[in-house]
């Protein structure tokens, strides 16, 4: 089996190691998480969660690597990877799902068809009240 390069768009924003948030991060561009996030994720490009990201909330991104652990459920309209070390405890919406040996995923998914793909565009990460 032929393996597929990954690609993913120049990351301009990094969340370092040991930084931790408690809130809504949105981006209009790609973002690497290496600290721990509790809230909502919203990014306009691709979010890679590296093997010490930690994402307690919903992610909505274009195309998402995850190789760190996310608890709640995550839709990418691209590709969705988790990686040999990466968990997911959540539903997963995505276009294509890859899960390499070792990668965790316990939930649902949903593999989004072409007109499924304008429905997430516009899906909005419900606000907590």
């Amino acid at each position: 089996m032929r393996k597929r390069a990954r690609e993913y768009a120049n990351i301009e924003s990094v969340i370092s190691e040991g930084v931790e948030i408690k809130g809504d991060i949105t981006s209009q561009s790609s973002v690497r998480l290496d600290g721990k996030v509790d809230g909502k994720i919203q990014i306009k490009g691709d979010l890679i969660v590296g093997e010490k990201g930690y994402i307690k909330g919903e992610v909505k991104a274009t195309n998402l690597m995850l190789a760190g652990k996310i608890e709640g459920n995550a839709a990418a309209l691209g590709r969705f990877e988790i990686t040999a070390v990466g968990k997911m405890f959540g539903d997963v919406t995505c276009n294509l799902l890859t899960i390499e040996e070792g990668g965790q995923l316990d939930g649902t998914t949903k593999m989004l068809r072409d007109k499924d793909k304008p429905e997430l565009d516009r899906a909005k990460i419900s606000k907590k009240n």
